[in-house]
């Protein structure tokens, strides 16, 4: 009896043997699987187009993490990755052209697979397996279900830490998890335990899935730039906590990556595709790759498309005896623009090149920087930059006063930064080449400058809103409501500079209102009546001390606009090259100096 039973053990053993062996047998070491979760950013908010769809090579598959109607797919199954591949609710996002660039990129016998789990507005306590059942049972503070907790219940079985694991155990069997990718932030906006809760959750799918950090590095995404319109983007400090507590983890950058234009959380379609490639770049530089297409591998046109450079810009124009910062911009095929700054080597005979920058000589002066750069492609580009150094004025422009852009379409110049603010259709708000402000008639928005109403409080009178309109001189709004040029507001969400108008008469409060300030031989300032405190760059208002601009009408951008005649009974003061710089109520508060007032040549002091 004991001799069967211990033939019987000997048996299951070698029976157990096998199967593992042949579970062993079906896992390809070349099948590369990546885990992915966080909120919105990660699950997709912008819709996919057509160029995203045409072709999407099967060796780049997704696991369906729930069951999805359109397309028709099943929980637990691979298929070829195309939108949506999060989830019946995502559209494009960060996933989609990480795994194309890394199919693109790797030789023809490694597939690329992903496996997402993320909810719009999901703080990352969500995918704590210690604290998701306290986040689930929290309500809104009007009582109702959050967003997140809906789609955790509908999608994930009403715990998406536990789906994304059991879905891995589920890829295991296939292929090898390489990486983990992140995207989560603007619901722990500015949280300092974000980075220690990270690292549990990094920790604990380590550990439930067998992994070592070492062979599983972690990357995670900034979230939306200031300078792109983003609300959260003090995160970003945060975000560049995360390598300190995790010695694997990589930050990977949103700097000049597009929003979306309507709110100050999301990217648009070609910010994902540019975002996407960029956790790309930095997954194949910890493997010690070249960020470069495999040799053998051909670029379908849609692909072709994206990463192949159309033009760059050549042009850099430099206020006279300014420092100026060396940037690569560049058009892609499809439309969209990248900085290619850091990937670009600078090499100058006319410069002295310093941590980036030149120094630029006097008025009318102008040299050259070559700019190298090797694409994705592996072409290499070399751009011949020319910088011009502009009159005083910085850019070579005449410009009209606060008082006559009244009512007008103005672009908005910083000449310190030489800088426009004005967006593409994906929100670039501190555009480089200002020409285009003025000639782009696909992309570009304005600020058109509201003077407060007549019956104002006779204090703010001088005060004005600067509206948002688009280059057709259509108004834009955001969420059907009017688009304004905000300072940080007091209170709200509204927390970004394309602020909406308070519908409460709280404009002053809420940062909507400004200070068009003049100083002769500087150009105004804005200072913020709600903060009291002034613009600079593409940034809300922070800055104790003014920076200087210029108002350009759009319909004179490179001509000198006529000069104003006063008379006896005008109620401006007028510089002595004929614009309007005040009114004639406020000249005890005007600098000193020669005006023209009703008429006279008067020397205020």
């Amino acid at each position: 009896m004991r001799s069967i039973l211990l033939s019987a053990v000997m048996l299951c053993s070698v029976m157990t043997t096998m199967a593992q062996s042949q579970n062993s047998d079906e896992v390809d070491p070349n099948f590369h699987i990546y885990l992915c979760f966080g909120q919105s950013n990660m699950e997709g908010n912008a819709q996919w187009e057509s160029i995203d769809n045409q072709y999407v090579d099967a060796r780049f598959q997704m696991l369906a993490t729930t069951n999805f109607d359109n397309p028709k797919r099943t929980l637990g199954n691979w298929y070829t990755a195309k939108c949506p591949i999060v989830s019946p609710m995502g559209k494009l996002g960060m996933s989609d052209y990480f795994g194309r660039t890394m199919v693109a990129a790797m030789p023809a016998d490694v597939k690329i697979g992903v496996v997402a789990v993320a909810m719009g507005g999901s703080p990352i306590e969500m995918f704590d397996k210690d604290k998701y059942q306290q986040k689930m049972q929290e309500k809104e503070a009007d009582g109702g279900t959050p967003w997140h907790v809906t789609l955790a219940k509908n999608y994930y079985g009403g715990n998406p830490y536990g789906r994304l694991i059991d879905m891995a155990k589920i890829a295991q069997k296939s292929g090898v998890i390489k990486g983990i990718l992140l995207h989560q932030g603007c619901s722990n906006c500015g949280d300092p335990n974000w980075p220690k809760e990270v690292k549990k959750i990094y920790n604990d799918m380590l550990t439930d899935l067998g992994l070592q950090a070492a062979d599983v590095p972690l990357f995670v995404g900034e979230t939306e730039r200031e300078d792109m319109g983003g609300g959260c983007s003090g995160h970003n400090s945060v975000v560049a906590k995360v390598p300190q507590v995790i010695p694997t983890a990589h930050v990977v950058s949103s700097k000049d990556v597009p929003g979306n234009g309507t709110d100050p959380w999301h990217f648009s379609a070609a910010g994902y595709r540019i975002f996407g490639k960029r956790y790309a770049f930095e997954a194949l530089r910890v493997m010690g790759r070249e960020c470069r297409k495999d040799a053998d591998y051909s670029l379908p046109n849609n692909l072709k498309k994206f990463f192949t450079p159309k033009s760059f810009d050549t042009t850099i124009a430099a206020k006279a005896k300014s420092n100026v910062v060396l940037k690569l911009w560049c058009t892609f095929n499809d439309g969209h623009r990248e900085n290619l700054t850091d990937d670009a080597t600078f090499t100058s005979t006319d410069f002295t090149i310093s941590n980036g920058r030149v120094k630029v000589g006097e008025e009318g002066s102008s040299g050259t920087v070559t700019a190298t750069v090797t694409d994705f492609t592996g072409t290499e580009h070399t751009v011949i930059l020319t910088i011009v150094a502009s009159d005083a004025n910085g850019l070579g422009y005449k410009y009209t006063s606060v008082a006559d852009a009244v009512g007008n379409n103005v672009a908005i110049v910083n000449e310190d930064e030489n800088k426009a603010f004005y967006g593409s259709t994906d929100q670039n708000l501190a555009y480089d080449v200002l020409d285009k402000a003025f000639v782009d008639t696909n992309t570009g928005y304005m600020f058109k400058v509201e003077s407060l109403s007549d019956d104002a409080d006779a204090s703010v009178r001088k005060y004005y809103r600067l509206r948002l309109i688009q280059p057709n001189g259509s108004e834009y709004n955001i969420w059907n409501r009017p688009g304004y040029l905000n300072s940080q507001p007091a209170t709200g969400w509204c927390s970004f500079i394309l602020g909406l108008n308070n519908q409460n008469g709280e404009d002053m409060k809420n940062g909507a209102v400004w200070d068009i300030q003049y100083e002769e031989g500087k150009g105004f300032s804005l200072k913020n009546i709600g903060t009291g405190l002034y613009l600079k760059d593409a940034a809300p208002a922070k800055y104790d001390t003014p920076t200087y601009f210029s108002f350009c009408s759009l319909s004179n951008a490179t001509a000198i606009e006529a000069t104003h005649i006063s008379t006896p009974t005008d109620q401006y003061i007028y510089n002595m090259q004929g614009m309007k710089v005040g009114l004639t109520s406020d000249r005890k508060n005007m600098p000193r100096g020669l005006y023209i007032v009703n008429g006279k040549k008067v020397y205020l002091k």
